[in-house]
């Protein structure tokens, strides 16, 4: 085999385990926070800082949350990372909800419920947007509110 040919399978062996490397990369890993194991969304009495968790859900369809549990939430953790998710206080008229971005993690206590108050203490629902989702609110990967007519839910 000649200098020039012996050169040219280097060259094309060491771009081929150059593409396969890149071809097998690992992909980005789904990760937990504040003891919420992904793909969660978790409620906290208090700060989700300091870990109190009560409940958490991970099936993308309209949920109540369970007596005990309703407008007890004082903060939110979301892990999905694809998906935004809709806290909703039901008891308001119209609907009013929250949504939180994918990889989240907010006190509801620092956001202002549209009737008064905060969000602390005030969701009784749940809705986790599945595909096709793309994790964002309104647009953004900022927290968003709003309101729905009643009756829009399942």
């Amino acid at each position: 085999m000649t200098l020039k040919r012996k050169l040219a399978a280097t060259l094309l062996t060491a771009g081929l385990a150059a593409t396969s490397g890149l071809l097998t990369a690992p992909s980005a890993s789904a990760s937990s926070m504040y003891d919420c194991s992904y793909p969660r969304v978790c409620l906290y009495d208090g700060a989700y800082s300091a870990r109190n968790l009560f409940g958490y859900f991970q099936d993308t369809y309209y949920q109540n949350i369970p007596s005990g549990g309703q407008n007890r939430a004082d903060s939110v953790v979301n892990t999905r990372n694809d998906d935004s998710v809709w806290l909703l206080d039901t008891g308001a008229s119209p609907d009013a909800y929250i949504c939180i971005p994918r990889n989240t993690a907010v006190n509801l206590g620092n956001y202002a419920h549209p009737n008064g108050g905060t969000w602390a203490n005030d969701v009784d629902t749940i809705k986790i947007w599945g595909d096709p989702d793309d994790g964002k609110c309104s647009d953004t990967f900022q927290v968003r509110q709003g309101r729905v007519k009643d009756g829009w839910r399942p």
